[in-house]
């Protein structure tokens, strides 16, 4: 058997740390809030939807994310400002009202502040434009995914015929996540 000889300020010192160390508070994670949660999930919708080639003005084209409404999202959402979808340079822009024209949008938020002009704005919206929003019943007026709390998460559930009239395709992956296969209906 071999002994070592730790010198008296080595064990001291290391003495000291176990002992900090078993005093220091565990380290917890920060949780998110309900605003990042959506933010992420608006983002990565961006990321499993394939939009037409005609969707972007060229290869540098800005990949454009719009909010429409009470901005409740905006600055989780522009966290992802100058990350790239589909190889296009993210950019997040706050629209004025539901009466502006959503051209250069590729995803459009509505704001639940708008739910009284929810279903006029995803009339108005047009090809290539993926609409999303908190509003309940969203996918039922037409829009693209909806976001609902249930079970105590966020989820979403998807408008498959609304994504074929604005001429997009959602990934398997992205179907397989969705709520419930009774709200990949294709409804409106």
């Amino acid at each position: 058997m071999i002994h070592l000889r730790i010198p008296p300020v080595l064990r001291m010192v290391c003495g000291l740390l176990l002992a900090l160390l078993g005093s220091a508070p565990p380290v917890q994670a920060q949780a998110l809030s309900e605003a990042q949660i959506k933010a992420g999930f608006i983002y990565n919708f961006a990321r499993y939807i394939e939009w037409p080639a005609e969707a972007f003005f060229g290869k540098d084209a800005n990949f454009v994310m719009c909010l429409v409404g009470r901005d409740t999202l905006g600055t989780p959402l522009d966290s992802f400002d100058g990350r790239t979808i589909h190889g296009h340079p993210v950019v997040v822009r706050r629209m004025g009202g539901a009466s502006e024209d959503f051209r250069g949008c590729h995803v459009l938020f509505v704001s639940e502040s708008e739910q009284r002009r929810a279903a006029s704005i995803v009339r108005a919206s047009q090809a290539a434009l993926l609409t999303v929003s908190d509003i309940d019943g969203f996918i039922d007026m037409g829009g693209g995914i909806g976001l609902v709390n249930a079970d105590e998460r966020i989820q979403f559930e998807i408008n498959l015929g609304a994504l074929r009239r604005a001429s997009l395709k959602a990934s398997s992956q992205l179907l397989k996540l969705a709520r419930n296969s009774s709200s990949l209906r294709g409804k409106n």
